[in-house]
């Protein structure tokens, strides 16, 4: 007797449903997706019990002949494909043909169609292995599918889904990951007869954001747009300040279809390293554009993963254009009180607003001319020029002992970094717009801070032209050591100095092995390393922005981040690391007191550095209070 035998039809369906068919939202996927490809301008999604009960999808597309309706419960039966040259270049969102007869072998499957041209409709009915003849059936244009009781003769299957809110909670994401992509289409869901959402079409993604998520995530989004080698990236990314606890708000789409894409996802966080903490994952709703032949969506049942022609320009263009657009965009985080409404075009601007504004204005400049000695406002005779005078110069750096630095080499750190005065002192052309490093000069010498105190030792307090920024002391210091280091690293090996004592530290044998694998890297942040034994390192120089008290404990920590590391990591993402690092150690740190010299150096910095919303660790350096918000918090509005 022979051992190979062909499955039956209904076995060969029930299995085809546990690659397609997960769980009531994998219905609902599935069946909106294919109202999607009849052209429907209107879709709306029923649920009963989260969809074990019932899920009803109704649309306004081309509908079926009675044919059409007969074959379409019918195993790999599609109107998707012809020929094995459209499986190369897929334009639907549909194409294997098993959505529909792998939901009728594991659930009471029933269909109404009627095409627009057509008087009456027609129906099919199945369950398991018995298909109903096609009859007659009156209904409107399109067609409804009812899917009932999912998964009634497999107990095995049925046993494993969840509770009724869990399953609709998944219906409810399926159909968000759909509306996203499809704005122009309208989506009705409803749980249990009770109204869930009701998506109007949109002109763009941002709409349908605030629609699902609320006005005040869809406000603080990003835009990206960029279009290069026949591949179209757009969409929304989030601010980093409101990023998440886990990657759940992350959102790409292909072609129309949202799919899951390891490298996107890692290109995204990439260009947000140094702007959010390791930990913490940034929102974004991307949508990529491209040829269908350029990309494989035929790699996965749910066609939720692809595969891509040139894996490696996609990775480049989301980096570059994330990149570029965080230059341009004002990252610095704002204070905003829950609930407030992100459009502040909205607001008031009769003249009674404007009075208002300006008292809460003048209240403000008030308080910090009573409370704290001016920084940069004119001196008595023989004190400091303010900025702006005949003869007035940027102040010097923070001074070595209050930064942390060794000796006199945190004036030459800022030097080499060019950070106590711009990069260029080449006036500009009549008529051409001021370098970025001049635009900087000429916004102290206006003033751009003014009234700067220092509150608790930890914070710097300024007042600007429409409010208040409040500057953590660590976190812009840090930002500023570690552009110079960066700076630094890019032109050679960062300077170093010998040490007239060599600095030892014990270490692990596999310590041991980490320092000689990672010796070049350590050369180009200045240190000169050999070993003093079995299970010690003498450190012979060190580089200048460390004091030799603290070349042993920044050694350890160094050995502690590259033990730390599961996979190896490209040099310059660990030289970048380690520079963080060392920025950190050399700051200023809570509970220093700062001269009125040193406040006013390092807030001159805020403006000459790159990414100064943030450290380089992704924590935010500032808050920005405006007078609008000033005003609410005291109920003047």
């Amino acid at each position: 007797m022979s051992r190979i035998h062909i499955l039956p039809d209904l076995l060969v369906n029930k299995i085809a449903a546990g690659e397609v068919i997960e769980r009531p939202a994998s219905v609902v996927k599935e069946l909106v997706e294919n109202s999607l490809d009849a052209g429907a301008t209107r879709v709306e999604i029923a649920v009963e019990q989260g969809g074990c009960k019932l899920i009803r999808i109704v649309d306004d597309g081309e509908g079926m002949t009675a044919d059409d309706l007969a074959r379409s419960v019918l195993p790999h039966a599609t109107s998707k494909i012809r020929n094995e040259d459209d499986l190369y270049a897929i334009r639907t969102m549909g194409f294997r043909g098993e959505a529909l007869p792998s939901i009728g072998a594991v659930a009471q499957l029933r269909i109404v169609s009627r095409r627009p041209d057509e008087d009456a409709g027609h129906e099919i009915a199945m369950a398991g292995p018995r298909i109903e003849p096609v009859t007659a059936a009156a209904g409107p244009p399109g067609t409804t599918v009812e899917v009932r009781e999912l998964f009634f003769n497999v107990p095995a299957r049925r046993k494993f889904l969840r509770t009724p809110p869990t399953e609709v909670g998944h219906v409810i994401e399926q159909t968000a990951r759909i509306a996203l992509a499809q704005t122009r289409v309208e989506f009705r869901l409803t749980h249990n007869g009770r109204l869930v959402h009701h998506l109007r079409p949109a002109d763009q993604m941002r709409s349908r954001i605030a629609d699902l998520y609320g006005h005040k995530l869809a406000g603080d989004l990003i835009d990206i747009e960029r279009e290069e080698r026949g591949l179209r990236l757009s969409g929304l990314v989030g601010h980093p300040s409101d990023s998440r606890s886990s990657g759940k708000w992350q959102y790409v789409f292909l072609n129309g279809r949202f799919i899951r894409d390891r490298s996107i996802a890692h290109a995204v966080r990439e260009a947000y390293r140094g702007l959010i903490e390791h930990n913490r994952y940034p929102v974004f709703f991307l949508a990529v554009e491209i040829d269908p032949s350029s990309v494989d969506v035929n790699v996965h049942p749910t066609k939720s993963e692809v595969r891509w022609a040139d894996s490696n320009a996609l990775y480049s263009q989301v980096l570059s254009a994330l990149r570029d657009r965080f230059l341009s965009a004002n990252l610095a985080a704002s204070y905003r009180p829950a609930g407030s409404p992100y459009d502040e075009s909205q607001t008031d601007t009769s003249p009674d607003e404007a009075q208002r504004v300006e008292r809460a204005r003048q209240a403000v400049v008030d308080f910090f001319k009573q409370t704290a000695p001016p920084i940069n406002t004119p001196p008595a005779a023989g004190g400091k020029m303010p900025p702006g005078a005949p003869g007035w110069r940027p102040p010097p750096p923070l001074l070595a002992q209050e930064a942390g630095l060794h000796g006199t080499m945190a004036a030459d750190t800022f030097e080499d970094a060019n950070l106590s005065t711009p990069k260029s002192t080449t006036p500009s052309s009549p008529g051409e717009p001021p370098a970025p490093a001049e635009q900087a000069e000429a916004d102290l010498q206006q003033g751009a801070y003014r009234n700067i105190m220092q509150v608790h030792n930890a914070f710097l307090v300024a007042e600007t032209d429409d409010g208040l920024v409040i500057v953590d002391q660590h976190a812009l210091h840090e930002r500023v050591l570690y552009q110079a280091l960066s700076e630094q690293l890019g032109a050679g090996p960062l300077e170093s100095q010998r040490l007239l004592i060599p600095e030892t530290l014990d270490v692990r044998p596999e310590q041991m092995a980490v320092l000689e694998s990672h010796g070049p890297i350590l050369e180009k942040l200045g240190f000169e390393l050999s070993a003093y034994g079995p299970n010690t390192v003498a450190a012979h120089a060190a580089p200048n922005i460390l004091k030799p008290e603290r070349v042993g404990e920044f050694l350890g920590d160094v050995l502690d981040q590259l033990s730390a590391r599961d996979a190896p990591a490209s040099t310059e993402l660990l030289l970048d690391a380690l520079i963080s690092l060392m920025a950190c150690k050399a700051a200023v740190k809570m509970g220093d007191p700062l001269a009125p010299e040193e406040i006013a150096s390092l807030m001159a910095r805020r403006v000459l550095v790159e990414r100064a919303t943030n450290c380089p660790h992704g924590r935010p350096t500032s808050l920005s209070l405006s007078l609008n918000e000033l005003e609410k918090q005291f109920k003047r509005k």
